[in-house]
């Protein structure tokens, strides 16, 4: 509104809503006609709108608050951090970058060493790449169909098989797809464990026929498939693929931005099986989204390549002092308060909950997780597997039974992830949520799956 001095900017619940609906970019979406509710306080793994009405938040937000919300230690130490110094310019040296760098090469699995900041997930995934190509000097980096690396350029030419990026031209990255280990939905129509992991066994083959180690750069992959389905590999999946990886001397990429920092019972998800990824990419838990932060944490030996070789990458938020020190407090949290072996147990028990509701509802077609990251698979048909809703249903303007449920979790005073790609709703709370905040959520959710259960074929 031309003319209008800033601070007299009106705003009443209209206004705000005015400038919502005017004013704002909304993420992967057709634009709103009207604003989405408005939060004005969070505290544990509860979120109050502007109304009063409070919400249990069974999905950490994004996948990302894994402390909960507005815990006061992390809170304090920003407003300590942004007293003394908010922030400075990435050729100088601040404390919280220090020390943050050497806190994550003692949690991070092997001899992982060397931290690059950047500012969230998509970043870190885009730092993985470029030191990939710069440290092989090769260019073409296998992905897996589901997968889903962020939202910029090299990240999205990652994204195979995800609807989001199908209105953007990418080819920022020469970029080989390749099925997942998917077994409730096996691309080669094989049956685990009778398969003998064909679906690595393509792969093998596929970096063969592309050139192998002169000409493959590395792999990227999240170790459990998120956004677009919670996909939990075979316990043999991940030691085999590092042996293919030796054998060919290409990268091991982890693409751990939603399943690090205790998400699935561990500090990490390879940490189940033992694997040391090459280049891992690490955001969201990392600050608990309280403030902006990614790393991209690489193997001391290609650490060591770049003080005789030029780095090409950096930003000028590069370890930003504010998000480190928000970052230290919230890993020290990790282990005073027990979350991630919290994550393990409630985990389990989200697991035999969720599968209760299975039991429940013709909906539902395969349950699986790891931690407190669960899903649920809805389908049209149980026998044939039928998916609830097509591929593109993420990407068209009419409605879906899926974000019919996601309503409906919102009416009835809860939210889950329900709008991913996939048909999979994905049940991830806080880390430090308790048994009865699991058994609130499960019954919530039993009430709203009556949405896709009306739309099951008989």
């Amino acid at each position: 509104m031309p003319g209008t001095h800033l601070t007299a900017l009106p705003i009443t619940p209209k206004d705000l809503d005015r400038y919502e609906v005017e004013n704002v970019f909304h993420s992967w979406s057709f634009q709103p006609t009207v604003s989405p509710k408005r939060v004005v306080s969070a505290h544990g793994c509860r979120f109050t709108d502007e109304t009063g009405r409070d919400y249990l938040d069974f999905s950490s937000c994004f996948v990302n608050v894994n402390i909960g919300h507005q815990h006061p230690r992390v809170v304090d130490g920003i407003c300590k951090q942004a007293r003394k110094l908010c922030s400075f310019a990435p050729t100088f040296s601040t404390e919280p970058r220090a020390v943050l760098a050497a806190m994550l090469a003692n949690i991070t699995p092997g001899d992982l060493s060397r931290t690059f900041f950047s500012l969230g997930g998509t970043e870190a995934n885009e730092a993985a790449v470029k030191i990939c190509h710069q440290y092989t000097g090769r260019h073409k980096i296998i992905g897996r169909y589901r997968s889903y690396h962020g939202g910029t350029a090299a990240a999205m030419s990652l994204s195979a098989g995800d609807p989001r990026p199908w209105s953007q031209p990418t080819a920022a990255v020469r970029t080989l797809a390749v099925p997942p280990p998917y077994c409730y939905r096996c691309m080669h129509g094989q049956t685990y464990p009778d398969c003998n992991l064909r679906c690595l066994k393509f792969v093998d083959e596929i970096i063969e026929l592309e050139g192998g180690g002169d000409q493959v750069a590395g792999i990227i992959v999240e170790p459990i498939i998120g956004a677009n389905g919670i996909i939990v590999p075979p316990p043999e999946y991940f030691p085999e693929m590092r042996r293919m990886c030796d054998k060919w001397g290409i990268l091991l990429l982890a693409d751990e931005v939603m399943t690090g920092f205790g998400r699935t019972g561990k500090w990490f998800a390879l940490d189940h099986w033992d694997v040391v990824p090459d280049i891992l990419s690490l955001s969201k838990g990392l600050t608990a989204g309280y403030v902006p932060l990614g790393a991209t944490v690489v193997r001391t030996d290609i650490g060591n390549y770049f003080r005789d070789h030029f780095f090409g990458h950096g930003a000028t938020y590069m370890g930003h002092a504010l998000a480190c020190a928000a970052a230290i407090e919230v890993l020290n949290l990790y282990e005073e308060e027990n979350l991630i072996d919290n994550s393990a147990t409630l985990g389990k028990y989200l697991l035999e909950r969720s599968r209760e509701l299975q039991d429940r509802h013709p909906c539902i077609g395969d349950v699986r997780g790891l931690g407190l990251f669960v899903g649920l698979e809805l389908v049209r048909n149980r026998r044939t597997r039928e998916p609830l809703v097509p591929v593109a249903g993420r990407v068209c303007k009419e409605g879906n039974p899926k974000t019919e449920v996601g309503a409906e979790l919102v009416n009835l005073g809860m939210i889950a992830m329900a709008a991913n790609p996939s048909n999979v709703i994905a049940m991830a709370p806080p880390l430090c949520a308790t048994k009865s905040d699991i058994d609130e959520g499960i019954a919530i959710m039993d009430r709203a799956l009556r949405k896709a259960d009306a739309c099951v074929e008989a």
